[in-house]
Order: C-alpha cells, then structure tokens, then sequence
C-alpha cells in the first residue's frame, strides 16, 4: 500500500521550523528548490545529526552508491544502487561499494532497511545520504538494526524528486544543501516556498477572478546583519508585466524574520486591473527576489516563483495544462476502505459562476497490475454549513479523530464515473453531475472525488504550486481529505493542489426547471431520517432512486411549512436522488447520502 505523510493544519508558528530545515538544490538551474522531505532523526534507532540545531547541515555533489550487483530493480533502476549486498535481506556477499568520499549518496529504496542502506553510504565516505522512495511520496523513516551506526545526515525524498535529480546527474554536477539554514552562511537570506501568497486558483475563473495581495515570509539566515534588503513581488503574464512592487527592509539583523504580508508593516500593494473581467487570459508568473545588494552565499532560495492562468471555463487549485484541463504529476495516497480528495471554493462573487461538472484525474499502478477499467468512481459537490471561521476557530475542532467541522456537508449534487479502459490513468477525464447548479454568493463548497477503492485507486495532484503559505495566513483549508472515516482539514504534507477543476459556465445559460423549488436535505449524510425543504406546500410524490436509476421506493408526502420528514432506514449506504414532484408540475431534485 502506498504511504504518504498526512499533514493537519498549519500552525503559524510552524513557519520558521519549514524555513529552516531544508532539503533544496543548489545548482545547477535545473534543479535549485526546496523538495518535500523526511530525515532520520536521532533517537533510539538514529545516531545521526539532528537538523534542528542552527547550522547543522551538509552542502555538496550527489553520487549514485552502487554495490556491485548486476541488474535492475522492479523500478529499472540499478539493484546495486539500493545498497543491500551482504545485507540479510539483500544479495549475497559484502559487496564491493563505490568510493563516495565528500559525496552525498543517492540510493534507491527497495528490499533492506534504511540503516543498512545509510551505514554502507557512510563505510563508503560519503558525508550524507538521500534515499529515492520507490512512489511518489514521503515517509518517515525507520533505523532498523543499523540505524544507530548511523552518524551521517540521511534524508528520503519521493520518486518524483529522485528521479529529477537522477537525471540532471547526468548531465553534470549536483549539489544539494541538507540542513538548517540558520547560520549556515555569513550572508544568506532567503524564503521558502511554503511561506509565500500564491494566486488563489491555479486555474483561475474570469466571471470570478479579482487579483490578490501578494506576501512572503523572509529571513536572513546569514550570520551578518544586512543594512538594507529589498524584496521585490512581479507578476507577467499574456501581455508583459502587470505588477513590480518593492518592499524595502532596513536593519535586518541575523536571524531576523520578515512578515510581508497584508495588514503587517511590512505589506505588498494589490494587484488589481480594475476589477472582474479586466484580467487578460492567459499564463501568469508571480516571482519573488530578495537581494541585499551584495553576494549571498547560498543563493537558491532567493528567488521563488509559481504560475497561474486565467480562463473562461474552469476553477482549479491545480495549474491547467495547454488545452485547460488540470494538471497531475503526484499520485498520493494512504487509504484501505475509502477515499475523497477535495478543493473548498468560497468566494464572494461566486454567484457568477455555474458548473455542471468537474475534471478528475485517475490512477492505478499499472506497472503493479492495478486495473483502473470499471473503477466506480464519485464526484460530490456539498454545500459546506458548518459554522466555523476560520482554522482557529475555538468553537471547533479540526483534530482528526475529534473533528467536528465537517458535520454538515449537504450533497448538492454528484456523477459517477466508470473508466472504460486503462487508457485513462493518469489522464484527464470529465464527469458530469447529475444536476448543474449555480455557486452562491460567499457560500462555503467543498468538491471532491471518492472512491470505495482506495487501495488501488488514487488521484492527481499538481506539486508545482504550494498553497501551504495562504493556509497559513487567511486559516481556509484548501484542500482537504477524507481518509477511511476520518477528515484531514489539511490534506496531504507535500501536495496540496488537487487536480480537479469545475467545468464552468455562464449561470444565464443554466436549465433550473430541474430544481425550481430549492430542494434540500438535512442532515446530509443521513442515517435513518432526513428533513426534506422545499419552497412549496402540499401534497407531492416522492421518488428515490440510486446511481443507477434504480427506484428504491415512490412515496406520497405532504409538506407543511415548506418540510416533511423522510424515513430512509431501509436504504443501503451510498448516494440517492430525491425527485420530488407536485400536480402542478413543478419538480425539485436533489441528493441524499445514506450513511
């Protein structure tokens, strides 16, 4: 089963701790930047470096380990990279290892432990070790037997990141910084791109798109105090450069942290264009620099950047690809019973925007003999009334297993999907709801994909933008997960664009003579009643029917004040429609989850 680190809400205070410890490229281009991360920290299975102690930290060229044994893992990637020999899970004999000295040793997991695999990169000279997961994900790793032996930094990092090292390995040198920034360097400031104002959607709607305000969280982690920073914030975009604003810091000690956000002292302007529907469509790029007018020593993260684009016919976190539909690079997962994935919209100017569908993106490892072929496969849009503010809201709880911020997600509407073939893993599929509707006005919506096949079926993210720094300073949770019972507000460490986007359109073009009456359910998810809302009195039929079309039973109601009570018991768990249709014609449909 693949594993993945689930991250819960962001606290502000851990801004710093992100900034500090990092596992980043240094050169070349190609691959400077921050990637998510685990390390092994002492303890009672690790005798390594502990990167929460300031300038602890190694800085140098990366080198493939290699013991000696012939072919390739079922990866395809090299059996004697995974440092197993003489190991007793590994091939025979002590192996032969490489000379790695003053090198930071690139192994691949797979068969022995992850001490054994640091020990042999340490007995071989190497002065730290990363370890390239064998999916694309994250996880915390164990010492085994070996891992007290173990004096030398060791870091894992997903396939993803390993194999864009591996490859840029071979094209030349690289280096990469493992550690705390902090007094690394004389001069060194810098950022991350965890604490940085991205756009709000990655693929950005023009009926609803206004700007934002930039902001960034800096630090100088150099040991010298810096007379006078600037950090400048641009955005280009289809037709050149829209937004160069600077901010200027004086007297910026070592150590210190700078908070440029809105409200703060320190703040960016808006970017505005004068209001909705004045924004060019196309790419954009928001980038930015910090500079103290000298030379800094660690350089890599002085410049950050993340794109966006703005269209007619989409909302996604994700970033879109050329022909507009979201983008997917990272598949994670963690589930055994179920699963949704999910992206909140609450905007204020919702009300003009329509949608009659979303755009997933859906995986299986094929390369295991997963079949994606006939995957049921749900897309759910709920109106998301729970009363909370914010993250902080003291009169709830986010905590997994104490959760009581999603108690009313009411289904507003759903479709099903069925993969025809495996030629739609990893491709963009659409899946219409049952039943378009129009977004309201600052009304809170959460949409996800499900699956009941959780442990082979997965769904796209898109790592090239981070919204971890708008998490943590507007306290909205954009992406969060359902994970076998149990909401995380904050989804997966590492990825939080899911690769989902809403088909949009004009709400003028709407047919609302499905729903003339505002139908609704509550509670929804129910167990054995809902209260059924109408704008309308009186006598009506009620038919109830599953995915499939199948009638589970015609009721005759009567609705006074506009409600009547629903028995449901005798429905099996999954998710119905409720058609509810008066003498005169006028119908409203709706959906109902039996829990």
């Amino acid at each position: 089963m693949k594993k993945l680190l689930l991250s819960i809400a962001v606290i502000a205070s851990g801004y710093a701790v992100n900034a500090q410890v990092v596992c980043a490229g240094v050169s070349p281009a190609a691959i400077q930047g921050n990637y998510e991360f685990s390390w092994a920290e002492p303890g009672t299975d690790w005798s390594t470096p502990d990167f929460n102690v300031a300038g602890t930290f190694v800085e140098d060229t990366l080198m493939i380990i290699d013991d000696g044994t012939p072919g390739t893992n079922p990866q395809g990637n090299p059996l004697g990279a995974e440092a197993c020999a003489g190991s007793p899970t590994g091939p025979p004999g002590p192996g032969v290892y490489n000379d790695l000295t003053g090198k930071i040793a690139v192994i691949y997991r797979n068969t022995c432990e992850f001490g054994y695999k640091a020990l042999q990169a340490q007995n071989a000279g190497a002065v730290a070790a990363i370890i390239v997961n064998r999916e694309d994900e994250v996880i915390n790793m164990g010492g085994g037997a070996e891992g007290v032996n173990v004096t030398i930094p060791c870091v894992f990092v997903s396939s993803v990141t390993g194999q864009l090292l591996v490859q840029e390995m071979a094209n030349g040198p690289v280096v990469m910084f493992l550690g705390n920034k902090v007094g690394a360097f004389a001069n060194d400031i810098g950022a991350n791109n965890g604490e940085m104002i991205v756009s709000p959607y990655g693929g950005a709607n023009s009926r609803q798109f206004d700007g934002f305000t930039p902001g960034i969280q800096m630090y100088n982690f150099g040991t010298n105090d810096q007379a006078s920073v600037n950090v400048i914030a641009t955005i280009d975009g289809p037709n050149g450069n829209y937004y160069t604003e600077t901010v200027n810091i004086q007297n910026m000690l070592a150590g210190d942290t700078a908070s440029i956000f809105a409200g703060n002292p320190l703040e960016f302007p808006a970017w505005t264009e004068g209001g909705v529907g004045m924004y060019d469509n196309g790419l954009y790029t928001l980038t930015y620099t910090m500079d103290f007018g000298g030379t800094d020593d660690s350089d890599f993260d002085n410049v950050l950047s993340s794109t966006f684009s703005i269209q007619d016919n989409v909302l996604s976190l994700s970033n879109l690809t050329v022909a507009g539909e979201p983008l997917a690079n990272s598949y994670p997962s963690n589930s055994t019973t179920e699963y949704q994935s999910c992206f909140m919209v609450q905007e204020d100017n919702a009300s003009t925007m329509a949608t009659d569908g979303m755009w997933i993106v859906p995986h299986v490892d094929t390369a295991a003999g997963e079949v994606l072929a006939g995957a049921e496969i749900f897309v759910n849009a709920y109106q998301w009334d729970d009363g909370w503010v914010d993250l902080d809201d003291p009169n709830y709880t986010f905590d997994p297993t104490t959760n009581d911020a999603f108690q009313n997600l009411n289904l507003l509407s759903f479709g099903t999907h069925y993969p025809a073939s495996d030629n739609e893993v990893e491709q963009p599929v659409f899946v219409p709801f049952q039943t378009q509707f129009q977004l309201q006005d600052a009304v809170r919506y959460l949409f996800c994909i499900q699956t009941f096949e959780s442990t082979t079926v997965s769904f796209g993210y898109d790592n090239t933008i981070n919204y971890d720094g708008n998490q943590g300073i507007f306290r909205q949770p954009p992406s969060p997960v359902h994970v076998d019972g149990e909401w995380y507000a904050a989804g997966w460490a590492g990825v939080s664009a899911p690769s989902m986007a809403l088909n949009i359109f004009d709400p003028a073009e709407l047919g609302l003579e499905e729903n003339t009456l505002g139908g609704t359910a509550f509670p929804n998810p129910a167990n054995d009643k809902v209260k059924v809302s109408l704008n309308a009195e009186g006598d009506a039929v009620l038919t109830v029917a599953d995915v499939t079309g199948k009638v589970a039973f015609v009721l005759p109601v009567t609705l006074v004040n506009g409600a009547t009570t629903v028995d449901i018991s005798s429905l099996a768990s999954g998710v119905y429609t409720f058609n509810v249709a008066f003498e005169s014609g006028a119908t409203s449909t709706f959906n109902v989850v039996k829990k």
